[in-house]
């Protein structure tokens, strides 16, 4: 897998911890409306409402270890950009500015419009950092990145 290939998979991760993160907060919000129900009985099914719940709670749990799974890759790809103690990566090696506009587009899922606002120059230039970066990340290889 080349750099570009490996920071698209980590961009499809943050759209899946934030997919999965909205699902989490969807089924919170609508217990919380079903807590807040004081008619009598049920809803006329005959099924435990006891399964549903539990249901829920195992559904929850996944979704949580899913996002706790995701993030870890995040966090990881974050350490190869910027260094475990923030002071290495590709951060150190090629400059803040690539690392800086690699994290917004692929770690935060950024639109290039946002990105060039944020680190004022062009969308087109933003974009041809992360391709330098990318080539620079190919050449020297991901575990040379990850030791500075």
């Amino acid at each position: 897998m080349d750099a570009k290939e490996y920071f698209e998979s980590i961009r499809d991760e943050v759209a899946s911890i934030d997919h999965a993160k909205e699902m989490l907060a969807r089924l919170k919000a609508r217990e919380g409306a079903k807590a807040q129900s004081y008619s009598a009985g049920g809803g006329g099914g005959s099924s435990d409402p006891m399964d549903a719940i539990n249901s829920r709670i195992d559904f929850e749990g996944r979704l949580e270890r899913r996002i706790a799974d995701s993030q870890a890759e995040v966090d990881e790809a974050c350490v190869l950009l910027y260094g475990a103690d923030n002071r290495g990566g590709l951060a150190k090696l090629k400059g803040n500015r690539y690392a800086d506009a690699l994290c917004m587009a692929y770690l935060q899922a950024m639109q290039w419009d946002e990105i060039a606002d944020v680190m004022q120059c062009s969308r087109r230039w933003c974009i041809e950092l992360c391709n330098t970066a990318f080539r620079y990340i190919d050449d020297v290889g991901f575990a040379y990145i990850r030791e500075n």
